[in-house]
């Protein structure tokens, strides 16, 4: 039986699309050379929006995923689901990249062919920085998410077994990497942490389901309230020049910004609005692959001029609404073939 989207869940991919977004959009306004003034839609201070969105990516990911398979899961019906919801369209999205590259540069990206497998897995944005890739679209993020999906029927079991064993051992494991890192990645890269997020998020999804319970609604609240609080405090005191461990306050407002989605969730009852949210979560894993991309093609337009407040917005949100309709270009590109496949593997098949 198919489970019904998660409201929240979806609200949270849409703001943190957003967040990336704007990370990108103010390191390529200074990049590319556009006098603007994007300190804000570059974080907070020296806290930048990045790290917080990927890190609540993985808390998402964890918790759709515990939400659709806690009672049951089937690997062969998991890892199918899995691989056809990730591989194909970032397949076709690199296809048109690489062409993209390939008639501006006249040549193919340079570094060993063999480490273009890197690519075919999804894998070299991870890689990026270690080896040389032919990465071109999505983030690292996206290979640390491979991973985690080959650990999520492993970390189920735990899980279902007792919802705190893994979160807090990941949680102490975590705490010593950032203090002491025997390996040659950085902390937020290592399936360590990334896997702290991962099963962080399957907790709160599994405390959500059990919001009849007033205890846990009273609780959860709370939290929400909280995470309010902990946002508008970092900012202050960040304003002031004191600087805080930025893993420490990552940590802190990504898993504060999942509470708060989560509570605001429940709170919007129109369902125009709610189906939506759902509409343009749907299309956030196409953006999430196509804004990097775009950004560094339409932004040069803009090189050297000076602008405003409001048409440093402008371009802002015009960058959103490009990259979106993109994404929902590509989704519909995908969709086609999809269908195209089907219809001839169904002839095929009567042929047979």
């Amino acid at each position: 039986m198919k489970k019904e989207r998660v409201l929240y869940l979806d609200l949270i991919r849409i703001i943190c699309f957003l967040m990336v977004t704007s990370y990108h959009f103010s390191f390529a306004v200074k990049t590319i050379g556009i006098n603007a003034d994007v300190e804000l839609y570059q974080g907070i201070v020296h806290i930048v929006w990045a790290p917080i969105a990927v890190s609540s990516f993985f808390m998402v990911s964890g918790a759709a995923l515990i939400h659709r398979y806690r009672e049951s899961l089937s690997l062969k019906e998991f890892y199918k689901k899995r691989f056809l919801g990730l591989y194909p369209l970032f397949w076709l999205a690199y296809v048109f990249a690489f062409l993209d590259f390939f008639y501006r540069v006249k040549s193919m990206p340079g570094g060993p062919k063999i480490n273009f497998l890197l690519s075919v897995i999804a894998m070299d944005g991870y890689f990026n920085g270690m080896i040389p890739t032919f990465y071109m679209i999505g983030e690292w993020f996206l290979g640390a998410i491979v991973v985690m999906y080959i650990l999520f029927p492993l970390y189920r079991i735990v899980m279902c077994k007792c919802k705190w064993i893994l979160p807090a051992i990941f949680l102490a494991a975590s705490i010593v990497l950032i203090y002491y890192n025997p390996f040659p990645v950085v902390p937020e890269k290592n399936p360590i942490m990334c896997s702290m997020y991962f099963v962080l998020g399957m907790l709160l999804e599994m405390l959500r389901e059990k919001r009849d319970q007033k205890a846990v609604r009273i609780g959860m609240r709370v939290a929400a309230a909280a995470g309010v609080i902990f946002y508008v405090v970092v900012y202050a005191v960040e304003k002031t020049g004191y600087r805080f461990n930025s893993y420490h306050v990552i940590f802190t407002l990504s898993v504060s910004l999942v509470l708060i989605v989560m509570e605001a969730a429940e709170w919007i009852r129109s369902e125009r609005v709610r189906r939506l949210i759902t509409l343009i979560g749907k299309h956030s894993y196409a953006y999430f692959l196509l804004h990097h991309v775009f950004l560094y093609k339409y932004l040069p337009n803009f090189q050297g001029v000076t602008m405003s407040g409001s048409n440093t917005l402008l371009l802002f949100v015009s960058s959103i609404a490009y990259i979106y309709a993109l994404a929902v270009g590509l989704d519909r590109i995908y969709a086609a073939l999809v269908r195209a496949v089907r219809k001839w593997r169904g002839k095929d098949e009567k042929t047979a």
